[in-house]
């Protein structure tokens, strides 16, 4: 298989799935299990046409979608999607939402595509040769972390860890520049390997958020992890960091810290 000219196909793929999703008017809202959790007709129609598109590229792939009512990683292939991420946004028209689509094969991470629709943002890598936005190459900054800028998500729909998330959050705010909260875990990740911020913390994310993005900041130079006893297998929601430097040091300590109290 040649991961380079799949990616071509994905990137067409996520493109046009970008525009039909603008072209939705009034989409339906659901709710979904969770705290403020919501999916809407235009993220069961993105899938939808994703899973139609990218399953004749490699028949033997299997689909791990946020949509899905049974998600398990099958041995082999499998294509991670998150049709919207950024729903609330989405909803509310902040205009900050993207797509989300990786490959996996036997557990690794070998194809990430992540795409704001709304400012034509493509963020794309193939493990081993770069990360890319627009075909620009990407790398991540390298800054004091007094002037770093740390992005983080509250993880809104897990209640049970807002305690551990706003203690990590305040310790980074302690050292760190600023911090930031968008709404979106892969687009955060993606500012990221960008150099436009320079960590990220959550403290639960579904591999769906995180899978794509996270080989973008890897293939920027950038760092991406989970924190201990938890892991980044793609089958489990999990604490996710990412950075370079000492921002992302910064974060390591701050995650370990509440691990360690039990917090998270």
């Amino acid at each position: 298989m040649n991961v380079s000219q799949l990616l071509d196909q994905v990137c067409d793929i996520v493109r046009e799935d970008g525009e039909r999703i603008l072209a939705m008017r009034q989409p339906q809202v659901f709710t979904k299990e969770g705290h403020a959790n919501f999916v809407t007709s235009a993220d069961l129609a993105s899938q939808a046409f994703l899973m139609e598109q990218l399953s004749p590229l490699l028949p033997e792939a299997h689909f791990f979608a946020e949509e899905q009512e049974e998600n398990v990683l099958a041995p082999g292939y499998n294509w991670l999607i998150d049709p919207i991420d950024g729903t609330t946004n989405f909803m509310r028209g902040l205009r900050h939402s993207c797509i989300s689509v990786a490959l996996t094969d036997h557990g690794q991470c070998i194809l990430g595509v992540v795409y704001n629709f709304y400012s034509d943002e493509l963020f794309s890598a193939v493990r081993g040769q770069g990360a890319f936005l627009n075909g620009a190459a990407l790398h991540t900054a390298n800054v004091p972390v007094e002037e770093s800028v740390i992005f983080f998500g509250t993880s809104p729909y897990y209640r049970a860890v807002a305690e551990g998330s706003l203690s990590v959050l305040r310790t980074l705010y302690r050292s760190c520049g600023d911090l930031r909260r968008s709404g979106s875990a892969a687009l955060d990740l993606c500012s990221v390997a960008a150099g436009r911020a320079d960590a990220f913390f959550e403290a639960k994310l579904s591999p769906w958020d995180y899978a794509a993005a996270a080989l973008i900041v890897e293939e920027a130079g950038g760092v991406v992890s989970s924190v201990a006893p938890y892991s980044l297998d793609f089958q489990h929601k999990t604490p996710v960091l990412a950075g370079a430097g000492a921002a992302y040091e910064l974060v390591l300590q701050a995650a370990k810290e509440a691990v360690q109290k039990g917090q998270i």
